[in-house]
């Protein structure tokens, strides 16, 4: 928990002090008049919710490794203040970076967010899940996590029965992008196996009839969200497919993850546009999300986690040991970054493949450390081997 601590106020530094091109800015001593001054220009919903989310993190792992003996409340409370000062510092550094704009804002947002993550880490989520002798399982609840929160962006509610109207148009245009259907079918093919890591056999049947077709049908009540007759198309193959074929069948996992590979791919490479001359490849982490719309950088941010979080994950329970996961993942995930270098409209970027490697660290920390540690070392080994969660059963 310590390392993701450092790990993710590593990734906070990066992304709000890049590309790092100080300058000569405020006095110091106007410092506080640059803060109240920032009050005059409020920040949008896209600007409101990656603040808060780029601090959830943060809160979450400081909550779980700091001051292990004190009260949980005197914990949240530091946790939050070490939030407050992390992001005033960052706010200040902000000063000096003409590319950037201080806000106090920002600064309120991000204590939320350490706030947030804080109450999260409250709980003993490894305590719950280990409940009836189950293997932890928390990184497959942060992947469910980030499956909804792309999905149901930006998360405000209306009861508008003119946005419902709206919603449901494009359902009459007739098309069928098979891309978006692919899309959607592989998504939920993998929340059905997430559930299944989470819960019992029963609840996660009736979880995997529930919430994708559920997820659905709260986009019909918030705004901006319309439903898509490909969505529609590929959830409704995925429940049945599951439900009819794979929820029993004991190689369901590498069934989901060979579809799951497949929709990255697809969707790495489609359109298939090509340039006249190749881009070159970038090995600046998160290039991408440093210019755009915050809220499109935040969808695409959580549905990349979703995406390469769950293609380790899976490789790991069809029985492959972390390390080849991932050089597996990382050189999949390289190939079609490769690609990308004659197709137009694409950037050609290091962040997938070390976004899959910083997530199978995760996975390790968060799960898999705890089963190595329960199985006996074997005969003539220094280190115990990983075990996978699901074992394929006889043929």
């Amino acid at each position: 928990m310590a390392l993701l601590l450092a790990l993710s106020s590593g990734l906070i530094l990066y992304g709000t002090l890049y590309p790092f091109d100080f300058a000569a800015g405020a006095h110091p001593g106007a410092m506080v008049s640059l803060l109240t001054a920032s009050l005059n220009a409020r920040p949008g919903r896209g600007d409101i919710l990656s603040n808060v989310v780029l601090f959830l993190p943060f809160g979450f792992f400081a909550m779980q490794c700091l001051l292990p003996r004190a009260p949980r409340l005197a914990r949240l409370l530091v946790v939050v203040m070490m939030g407050a000062a992390l992001s005033l510092g960052i706010e200040c550094a902000q000063a000096y970076l003409p590319s950037r704009v201080t806000s106090l804002y920002d600064l309120a947002l991000n204590a939320h967010g350490a706030l947030f993550g804080a109450v999260a880490g409250w709980i003993d989520w490894r305590g719950k899940l280990q409940a009836g002798g189950r293997p932890p399982a928390i990184l497959p609840l942060l992947l469910l996590g980030a499956w909804l929160g792309y999905r149901l962006f930006p998360y405000v509610p209306t009861i508008d029965f003119q946005h419902v109207r709206d919603a449901l148009k494009p359902l009459l245009s007739g098309e069928l992008p098979l891309v978006d259907v692919l899309r959607h079918f592989a998504g939920t093919l993998v929340v059905g196996r997430l559930l299944q890591a989470l819960t019992t056999p029963r609840r996660a049947l009736l979880g995997m009839l529930l919430v994708p077709l559920g997820v659905i049908a709260a986009k019909l009540f918030i705004v901006t969200k319309v439903i898509m007759p490909g969505e529609v198309a590929g959830v409704v193959a995925g429940v049945a497919f599951w439900v009819i074929v794979l929820g029993r069948w004991h190689r369901r996992t590498a069934v989901v993850a060979t579809v799951l590979a497949a929709q990255i791919a697809v969707q790495g490479v489609v359109p298939l546009i090509f340039r006249p001359e190749p881009v070159l490849f970038s090995f600046i982490p998160f290039i991408g999300f440093q210019g755009g719309s915050m809220a499109v950088n935040l969808q695409a941010f959580l549905e990349k986690v979703f995406l390469y979080g769950a293609l380790v994950w899976l490789l790991i329970e069809t029985g492959r040991r972390l390390v080849f996961t991932l050089i597996v993942s990382a050189a999949f995930l390289t190939a079609i970054e490769l690609v990308q270098m004659y197709l137009a409209h694409r950037v050609s970027e290091i962040t997938d493949p070390l976004l899959a490697i910083i997530l199978g660290l995760a996975l390790y920390i968060l799960d898999l450390r705890d089963r190595a540690k329960r199985r006996p070392v074997e005969a003539g080994s220094r280190r115990p081997t990983l075990l996978p969660q699901e074992r394929p059963g006889p043929t």
